[in-house]
C-alpha cells in the first residue's frame, strides 16, 4: 500500500487538490471573496513569494554563487534541489541558490553526481543557517527528511534506468555509485 501511495503521490495530490479548489470554489458563499479571477490554487498550495525572497536573501549570505555551475549570481532563482514535480512539499534543505538559465535547463530531474555531492557538503556544512532562514521564511527545515526524499529519489532512479542533470543539454547514467554517498 505505502509503495502505491509514494508511486502514485503526484497523480493522488494533483486529483486531491483539483477537488479541493472544485469543492471551495463550488460554495457559493465562497464567490464574493475569491472574484471571478481568483489565484486560490496558488494561494493555497504555493511558497509565498515573500517567503522566496526571504529565502534567497538567506541563501546569498551563504554563498553568493550558483549551486550548479559555480558562477557568481546577480539575478538568481531558489531552485529545488530534488525536483517540486518528485516531492512537492517545500523543506528548506532542499533549496539551492542557482542561475535561471541553470533551474531551467534542469528542470525537473534529479542532479549529476558532482551536484549531489556539493549539495550534500552544503547542507552539512550550512544547517543551523538553513534551520534559520526556514525560521525567518516560515519553511520547515527539516534535514533528515530531505535525505530521506534524496535517497528514495535517487534509488528509484536507478532502479529505473534514470539519467541526471550534469548541465545544459547533457545527462548521465544514475549508477550505484550515487547512493554509496548516503552510507
Amino acid at each position: 500500500m505505502a509503495y502505491c501511495l509514494r508511486r502514485f503521490q503526484p497523480l493522488v495530490q494533483q486529483l486531491t487538490r483539483s477537488h479541493w479548489l472544485n469543492h471551495i470554489r463550488g460554495n457559493k458563499s465562497n464567490l464574493p471573496l475569491l472574484g471571478k479571477d481568483d489565484d486560490l490554487e496558488s494561494f493555497l498550495f504555493e511558497t509565498p513569494r515573500q517567503a522566496l525572497t526571504t529565502i534567497s536573501t538567506g541563501l546569498r549570505k551563504i554563498n553568493r554563487k550558483c549551486h550548479y555551475c559555480g558562477g557568481t549570481v546577480k539575478e538568481a532563482d531558489v531552485d529545488h534541489f530534488l525536483p517540486h514535480s518528485m516531492y512537492p512539499r517545500d523543506l528548506m534543505h532542499n533549496f539551492v541558490l542557482s542561475h535561471p538559465a541553470c533551474n531551467r535547463s534542469k528542470s525537473d530531474t534529479l542532479a549529476a553526481k558532482p551536484h549531489l555531492i556539493r549539495w550534500l557538503e552544503f547542507m552539512d556544512t550550512h544547517d543551523n543557517d538553513l534551520k534559520e532562514i526556514g525560521r525567518e521564511a516560515g519553511i520547515n527545515a527539516d534535514a533528515s527528511t530531505t535525505l530521506a526524499v534524496a535517497s528514495w529519489g535517487y534509488s528509484n532512479a536507478l532502479g529505473s534506468g534514470g539519467q541526471a542533470w550534469v548541465e545544459s543539454a547533457q545527462y548521465e547514467l544514475i549508477e550505484s555509485t550515487y547512493l554509496e554517498l548516503w552510507a
